[in-house]
């Protein structure tokens, strides 16, 4: 990671994204939290100079939040285009668990700038498959150090877990399901008598949201 001089970076100008629309409220939570995701650029001009490989969105929030440096990833074209490559191929992999495979959805949507409906075309899943997926990154962190490498725990039975929002009861409730006592139904009365029913998880969106990374 880079700290590097806005003015030695320029956009590339054949990004598809010509219209990045308002970025007033980026530009606020870019002064009151940083940057949280930084951008990835490629060196031109032998190194005196980047342009933008992911990231144009952000660049212009910093920009007009007035910062002097941002965060950067600095790799070439191949290195970027080889990582995406890689992390597609991790994701058809039949043994990554579910928390593995939300990361890695994470992951692509942050280093190359795409929507939920992009990344599911890119990586040929349906848009309800990637939205749920993603879903299960709602978990608390404990929750989630808990499962990440169960082979114990489906998709469907986190997913339920995700729906909870208090973090004790999700530990709880995956205390249950690694001991085999849980399933999606029993998942579902479990919330219903705790009063938790299913509810728009906002987690999800600032997780999946982060300084806008997802919208450039």
């Amino acid at each position: 990671l880079l700290p590097i001089r806005l003015g030695s970076i320029e956009p590339d100008p054949g990004q598809p994204r010509v219209e990045i629309g308002d970025v007033s409220e980026l530009a606020q939570s870019i002064r009151q939290h940083g940057l949280l995701q930084p951008i990835v650029v490629e060196p031109i001009e032998d190194g005196r100079r980047y342009r933008i490989l992911a990231g144009h969105r952000r660049y212009m929030g910093c920009k007009e939040a007035g910062l002097e440096t941002i965060p950067c990833i600095v790799r070439t074209v191949e290195e970027h285009t080889r990582l995406e490559l890689q992390v597609v191929e991790n994701l058809h992999r039949k043994d990554l668990s579910p928390v593995e495979e939300a990361r890695a959805l994470k992951r692509l949507m942050d280093e190359f700038n795409l929507h939920q409906r992009e990344l599911a075309k890119r990586i040929g899943k349906s848009l309800g498959s990637v939205n749920q997926t993603l879903r299960i990154l709602s978990l608390s962190d404990q929750a989630l150090e808990s499962v990440q490498t169960s082979e114990q725990l489906t998709k469907s039975v986190l997913l339920e877990v995700a729906k909870e929002d208090d973090p004790k009861k999700q530990l709880s409730l995956i205390d249950k399901a690694k001991a085999g006592q849980l399933t999606v139904r029993k998942a579902r009365q479990e919330k219903g008598r705790g009063g938790g029913a299913d509810k728009p998880k906002s987690a999800v969106h600032s997780i999946v949201l982060e300084n806008a990374a997802v919208t450039i």
